[in-house]
């Protein structure tokens, strides 16, 4: 009998395990894409707040600052602001994070890029 208790026990911490660990976004929304941003104003008017506010404030601080600042803020979470700029003209960046069961990701156009751009060889 006390090992069927630890099999149910384990079975038990198992089936919790695999639930928490579940809590990836289920939904992607680029919001590069044309009127993403107006559809999000329309179906999720908080999520749209904090987009904005996060698009618009992520130049204003330091790289190494965002992903805290944003997860201090407006509660994102996975957030992926990595220091690679694409070769374009002008320079850009990706960043993504998700709200509650939302992910987002966009390509942000850096207007804060100081220095020279010294390009791979």
């Amino acid at each position: 009998m006390p090992g069927l208790a630890a099999t149910a026990v384990l079975a038990l911490l198992w089936a919790a395990i695999a639930a928490a660990g579940d809590a990836t976004p289920r939904r992607a929304i680029d919001l590069n894409e044309p009127g993403a941003l107006e559809a999000l104003q329309r179906s999720n008017p908080m999520h749209y707040e904090k987009v904005r506010k996060i698009l618009e404030g992520v130049l204003q601080r330091p790289d190494t600052d965002v992903p805290r600042w944003m997860q201090t803020n407006f509660a994102a979470h996975d957030v992926s602001y990595v220091p690679v700029m694409l070769t374009s003209h002008p320079p850009k960046r990706r960043l993504s994070f998700a709200l509650d069961a939302t992910r987002y990701e966009a390509v942000v156009i850096l207007t804060n890029v100081r220095g020279d751009i010294i390009p791979a060889k």
